[in-house]
């Protein structure tokens, strides 16, 4: 059966600072020392070939030459692990930025050039799934900052490695027990986790006498314990970090093999999940025989402005970059401190969207589980309306980081044992699911006149007169497809929605667990009654009124739920005509403590 490695850390005593900040210098300027010698196009190709452990890739007496200490013999394999990784990691690189290299304009690459650049790419299915595309443009368009062209090769534009910080890997040493540079052993009864770190006691060792073992014993926290209650512990990493104040501690990251649960033979209810424009996703419970389960679930990234305020600031930043360009300033103090905070600002929003990514997918999964579906079902990203302009909204769409986020739903879902299926629908946002016929979308339930961009949907069945938010449209539809025999819209497919709904904290989520597994069945009897698909109105207005500890993050759920008190224009107070109001759990970030002895 697969298995998955999941990482949590363990932080070593505060009283042996000093020690563990020895390792951690003397690990970086070995590192630093090895990887100048094999920072060569000829070493990158040649570790890209090779398929065992990476320490092995390198010669451990032609690595050392310049080292003029004592090391012992597995922390040297283990500074070759670290070196070899960086290497593969900037190989693969490499392979990316000579994929994207022949398809890059002749000039700086805008939001509407990356939209372009990624279209043509497309069908290199290996190349996205590396995941360096923004990454490169960021640092392509700063090449282009500084040179007025962009780099001939890999090795022009990626500068040698320097690592700041002593990370080590110990998968190069030879075991919990038997390991010359660590040792570990975790009691089950006692719960605790006993340690054994061979550590120098000078900057500088010269002889075997200069490193000592220092044996720790460390207790661990909840979520540890939880995850090695499914899995085994493989060998650690040495991680040097700091707390919020600043100070420097250390810890041990153990990676805990965990065994991918089975997966259902059948798919008989899917959580359906559709992309918007105003949120990172919607998602929304469907069953085999239509019925839908759960009431919608809008899943928002609370950062969203903070990245609209860092994308202008980055414009603006980019403005000034040009016009001293054009001044023939390129060269002065003035340009090098712009194109240093123009760095920092891309940095920003780099990060952010790498959170957003982790969060979202997080949150998908952790509806999945509560509803206990059989699988998680997303649009092919082909079928996607590409955005126009060089807007706000466009901006937004092109940012978010739909194959990222699908690729990290996948990862995570074949841990827990759930399939992820993909369908080419085209056109959910604008068929209606009551009637199946066309329809338009507006700015919202009050407006009348069609835009493109528009989050709220209305059918133009005059006889039909449904209306909801576009992006809940589109995920129904999604769930359509799936069940459909003939994988398009078929318009005879109903269902029907809860009337009220609260979430509770989802189980093997990255917050807390849920002891209680419920059924679908279970789950939407709970809602209270279930009305007529498309009777009451589906709004997104990203209000908020709680907070519950769930999957983490930066993003917050939002169910739909139909108002008691709103503005009627019929008879008939669940008609498609009463607007509605939206009920919002928000998921609060949640922190591991760290514990010593």
């Amino acid at each position: 059966m697969a298995s998955t490695h999941l990482s949590l850390p363990i932080c070593l005593p505060f009283e042996e600072r000093e020690r563990h900040a020895r390792l951690d210098t003397l690990t970086t300027r070995v590192a630093n020392t090895l990887i100048e010698r094999y920072w060569t196009p000829e070493h990158l190709t040649g570790i890209d070939e090779y398929s065992y452990q990476a320490w092995k890739y390198l010669d451990e007496d032609e690595a050392f030459a310049d080292v003029d200490l004592y090391l012992p013999s597995r922390y040297k394999r283990c500074v070759m692990q670290k070196v070899g990784e960086t290497l593969r990691s900037h190989a693969d690189k490499r392979e990316a930025f000579q994929t994207i290299h022949p398809v890059v304009p002749d000039h700086k690459i805008r939001r509407i050039h990356t939209r372009r650049i990624k279209e043509q790419l497309w069908d290199s299915e290996e190349y996205l799934k590396s995941g360096y595309i923004d990454l490169l443009i960021g640092q392509l368009n700063s090449y282009y900052d500084r040179h007025g062209q962009y780099p001939e090769s890999y090795f022009d534009l990626q500068e040698r490695p320097s690592y700041s910080k002593g990370v080590l890997p110990y998968s190069a040493d030879d075991g919990p027990t038997s390991g010359q540079a660590v040792k570990y052993e975790y009691d089950e009864d006692t719960q605790t986790l006993t340690v054994k770190l061979k550590t120098p006691d000078v900057v500088e060792p010269e002889t075997r006498g200069d490193w000592t073992w220092t044996e720790h014993t460390l207790e661990g926290y909840e979520a540890f314990h939880e995850l090695l209650e499914h899995g085994t512990l493989s060998a650690p990493s040495f991680h040097p970090t700091q707390n919020k104040t600043g100070d420097d501690y250390y810890e041990l990251s153990f990676p805990v093999e965990v065994e991918h649960a089975a997966k259902p033979a059948d798919v008989e209810t899917v959580l359906a999940i559709d992309g918007g424009l105003r949120k990172d996703a919607t998602a929304v419970i469907v069953n085999e025989d239509g019925e839908q389960l759960s009431v919608p679930y809008f899943i928002q990234n609370t950062e969203r402005e903070r990245m609209r305020n860092l994308a202008r600031e980055r414009n603006q930043l980019n403005s000034k970059l040009a016009y001293l360009r054009r001044e023939g300033r390129d060269h002065t103090g003035s340009f090098k401190h712009v194109q240093s905070e123009y760095e920092r600002v891309n940095n920003k929003i780099r990060h952010k969207r790498e959170q957003l990514v982790h969060d979202v997918a997080n949150q998908v999964l952790a509806l999945a589980l509560v509803y206990d579906v059989d699988a998680i079902v997303h649009e092919d990203l082909r079928s996607l309306s590409p955005p126009r302009g060089e807007g706000q909204l466009s901006w937004e769409l092109s940012s978010w980081p739909r194959r990222e986020i699908i690729s990290k739903i996948e990862y995570r879902a074949d841990v827990v044992g759930l399939h992820v299926e993909r369908v080419y629908a085209g056109n959910t946002s604008r068929s209606c699911p009551r009637c199946g016929s066309t329809g338009h979308t507006i700015k919202s339930p009050d407006h009348f006149h069609e835009v493109w961009w528009g989050g709220h949907f209305r059918c133009d069945n005059a006889r039909c007169g449904y209306q909801a938010d576009r992006d809940y449209v589109g995920a129904v539809n999604v769930a359509c497809v799936f069940f459909s025999e003939t994988a398009t819209l078929e318009h005879d497919f109903t269902s029907s929605y809860t009337g009220a709904f609260e979430i509770v904290p989802a189980s093997r989520s990255a917050g807390e667990s849920f002891s209680e597994r419920r059924s679908s069945s279970e789950l939407a009897s709970d809602g209270g009654p279930r009305l007529v698909f498309g009777e009451a109105l589906i709004v997104f207005t990203e209000q908020s009124e709680q907070d519950v500890t769930a999957g983490g993050g930066s993003c917050f759920i939002a169910p739909a739920v139909t108002p008691t008190e709103t503005k009627n224009h019929s008879s008939n107070p669940n008609s498609a005509s009463s607007p509605a109001m939206l009920g919002v759990t928000r998921f609060t970030r949640v922190t591991p403590n760290c514990y010593r002895k």
